[in-house]
């Protein structure tokens, strides 16, 4: 009863934020509001489901992956191109092509991503339930999975991804295997949840912070790294948002000031003016990447809004409403019943409006459509949002716990 007057009380204090509307539009709004208040508390139950069933995950490494990287060291991370498949017009096996947004199979068997997945997403949950409930086995199994990964010398991961996304049967490393660590951002907002826990020393903290540190220098200065940052789709937009990320966590403002201000690029080159994603319609799944790549531009104004830049009401310079908003409003247009996307999208089910990440977590928030329209509500205060959120509460994103993110203090 505490946990749902506690969300009764955060819902109060945004509302009384949002400005006077007509008596249609506060109708809509009201209806909106029970059914995201209804979802409020569904979602906050099955985060404590999820929690109690992640305090039974094993802590994970990279040294728990059999297949070693040419550099013969069990701490460098290690995966192999997700959209890799056995040439079949080849008389060798170590000849692949690529398949656009077909991922083989066999790629997950022998990569570190799926337990970089899994770990950043438990650390997460397990730690966002301890927000809520303030019951420390949740915080305490949080900060086992962080020490594992980040911190134990026996299986701590070395900050590099220099054989991230291997070629199968090229040992090197590619700069879109830079795309695989965005999954940390979660570990960083894990960590200042847990802050009041007392799980971890301050000599923990502070070697953290360290191995973060040495991450973004090699996102800095590696040739892998500087190839990604020059990427102009969702690839460099997440090279941004995840550098970004690691400096304001780090400490170095001033850094995390610069990769914001300059990823005012990404809205003068990414957006059109009916708010598409021009560089992610020629995928084969160019609805899943136009969101993709709307949550790495959300990423960045969050980042932003902590270093005084509004990335959330940006416009070009010429005044066309080539902003994150507009981007959201065109991929929402084609989640009604008989809409038709335009564009290539090869996946044989419907838009989807959750992302499974491929454990038990099926309802978890980072990339879907529901988690970018509340963000966004919440900045906008914009009442052509309130019937979209309002259909989406009472389906599939009932649970999502996009709903209960947008109340932490």
């Amino acid at each position: 009863m505490y946990l749902l007057r506690k969300l009764l009380i955060y819902t109060l204090c945004i509302l009384c934020h949002i400005p006077a509307f007509s008596q249609e539009v506060m109708n809509i709004k009201k209806i909106a509001d029970e059914a995201l208040e209804q979802s409020k508390v569904a979602s906050l139950k099955r985060l404590i489901a999820d929690a109690d069933l992640t305090l039974k995950v094993q802590a994970l490494s990279v040294t728990d992956n059999p297949p070693m990287p040419a550099s013969k060291d069990i701490h460098d991370y290690y995966s192999w191109s997700p959209y890799s498949w056995p040439n079949p017009n080849a008389k060798d096996s170590l000849s692949y092509i690529t398949k656009d947004g077909e991922t083989n199979p066999e790629t997950e068997k022998v990569s570190d991503k799926p337990l970089l997945r899994k770990m950043s997403v438990s650390v997460h949950t397990l730690a966002l339930a301890y927000h809520f409930t303030k019951d420390k086995r949740y915080a305490q199994k949080s900060a086992e999975l962080i020490r594992r990964w980040f911190l134990n010398p026996k299986t701590k991961m070395n900050p590099n991804l220099n054989f991230g996304q291997c070629k199968p049967g090229v040992e090197v490393g590619t700069p879109t295997g830079i795309i695989d660590s965005r999954w940390f951002i979660l570990v960083i907002d894990a960590q200042e949840m847990l802050q009041g826990a007392d799980v971890f020393q301050e000599a923990e903290r502070r070697e953290l912070k360290v191995w973060f540190n040495t991450f973004l220098n090699w996102l800095l200065t590696s040739e892998i790294g500087k190839e990604e940052g020059k990427k102009k789709n969702n690839h460099g937009t997440w090279y941004a948002a995840q550098t970004a990320y690691y400096a304001l966590y780090t400490g170095d403002n001033q850094l995390a000031t610069k990769i914001v201000s300059d990823s005012k690029k990404f809205f003068d080159t990414q957006i059109d003016s009916m708010g598409r994603q021009i560089y992610e319609l020629n995928r084969t799944k160019s609805y899943d990447y136009s969101l993709y790549n709307v949550h790495a531009l959300i990423t960045l104004a969050k980042v932003g809004s902590k270093v005084g830049i509004d990335l959330w009401h940006y416009n070009t310079d010429n005044g066309n409403s080539k902003n994150i908003l507009e981007s959201i409003k065109y991929l929402a247009g084609f989640v009604e019943p008989g809409s038709i996307w335009p564009f290539k999208q090869i996946t044989d089910k419907a838009i989807s409006l959750d992302v499974d990440d491929g454990g038990h977590f099926s309802v978890y928030y980072p990339y879907d459509l529901y988690s970018a329209l509340l963000s966004y509500y919440h900045v906008y205060k914009d009442a052509s949002l309130l019937n979209l959120l309002r259909k989406l509460s009472e389906g599939v994103a009932k649970e999502n716990r996009a709903n209960l993110l947008v109340f932490r203090k």
